[in-house]
């Protein structure tokens, strides 16, 4: 049997927010912006992580598992910034390129009255209708005339004007595009240096698992055994049994279910392949410990389904084609876990991240909404 835990849940908002500020603050510190994306093993600089010995102690762990979970939830935030950042590049690129084609016309346009005026063709140069103009036993109508000489003359202004914007347009679209790809270097370089932090915390908590095996006390209840996680974080590697389809260009919402993948433990749900096979490590871990695996309530949510939801839980569900259950990355969770103070889910809020999963600090009510039973998973 479990020992008996406290009765108030256990919530690691607080933690989990002080170390994702600390994460975000470090990477939001000026770095040197390389021509290239940094290489994903750029050395992290969130500062030193604890040492094996200062996590073998139950409350040790649990920081650490914490600072875990706020690392990879950080490089979550860090991807989806070089996301944005590449995506506003491409448009900004874009808008430059349209930018360079005004420009261009308006050159030609220019160039035209440059040759005329050049040849003395164009409108007050033209001789022979001033001369007209002036003649007093003209026959024309001079009204008409200068109708014309207006027109042609402000036909010409406008096309100065018309340049004149266009430059300045394209000098602007420049200065946003240049901005633009170094927002999106700088995001990639931040990603990489959120990365290495979530790695090493993660390699982190394996050590201080393994040291408190070691040790005098032995593990506690929230503990797995080290060599049953290895076991079941190595079969990520060798799990061939789904390898899903290509996603590349399908919606949230629309994924193909023939290229996701079904969950261990479930007749119906399935995640996102990578998403999958962290889930099944992580329920074989949870299953050896309790010995069943995490019940799943929700998992991958299509467009119709995310509507249905957010028509019947407003307050709780993203709105459609914003969810990350819509992109296969998302459980619901049950069997004890919903309860923030149950072991079953202090059990995850301890060894999740060690496979990728996290209970996101807006879903831990401090503020917005408070989801225990809702969790991501980061791909590293």
């Amino acid at each position: 049997m479990h020992p008996l835990l406290p009765s108030t849940p256990r919530r690691r908002a607080t933690t989990t927010a002080l170390g994702l500020a600390a994460l975000l603050l470090t990477l939001a510190a000026p770095q040197a912006l390389a021509v290239a994306p940094a290489p994903a093993t750029a050395s992290p600089t969130a500062g030193p992580t604890p040492g094996p010995a200062a996590g073998t102690s139950p409350q040790g762990l649990g920081d650490l598992a914490a600072q875990a979970a706020a690392a990879l939830e950080a490089y979550q935030q860090a991807v989806d910034a070089e996301d944005a950042a590449r995506a506003a590049a491409e448009s900004t690129r874009a808008d430059l390129a349209s930018a360079d084609a005004a420009l261009a016309a308006s050159r030609s346009e220019l160039g035209v009255w440059a040759s005329q005026a050049y040849r003395g063709t164009t409108g007050m140069r033209d001789l022979s209708t001033v001369a007209t103009l002036l003649d007093p036993g003209t026959s024309q109508d001079v009204s008409r005339t200068l109708a014309t000489l207006d027109r042609v003359g402000g036909e010409y202004e406008r096309a100065v004007e018309e340049g004149e914007r266009a430059q300045r347009a394209r000098a602007a679209a420049a200065a946003a595009a240049s901005a633009a790809v170094e927002q999106a270097r700088a995001t990639t370089e931040a990603a990489a240096t959120a990365k290495a932090s979530a790695e090493a915390l993660v390699q982190q908590q394996l050590l201080a698992y393994a040291a408190q095996q070691r040790s005098a006390a032995g593990l506690d209840a929230l503990t797995p055994d080290p060599a049953v996680v290895e076991r079941a974080r190595a079969s990520l590697a060798t799990d061939v049994s789904c390898t899903g389809g290509p996603l590349t260009g399908f919606a949230n919402g629309q994924l193909p279910l023939d290229a996701l993948c079904p969950l261990y433990g479930t007749a119906d749900k399935v995640l996102r392949a990578d998403a999958a096979h962290a889930f099944a490590a992580m329920s074989q871990a949870f299953e050896a410990q309790f010995g069943a695996p995490l019940s799943v309530t929700d998992a991958y949510r299509s467009l119709a389904e995310q509507v249905d939801v957010k028509s019947r839980k407003p307050g709780l569900a993203a709105v459609p084609g914003t969810s990350r259950h819509g992109l296969g990355l998302a459980v619901d969770l049950g069997g004890g876990v919903q309860d923030a103070g149950s072991v079953q889910h202090q059990w995850l809020d301890r060894n999740a991240a060690l496979f990728g999963f996290v209970n996101p600090a807006w879903a831990q009510g401090s503020p917005g909404p408070f989801e225990p039973w809702h969790w991501e998973y980061v791909a590293l």
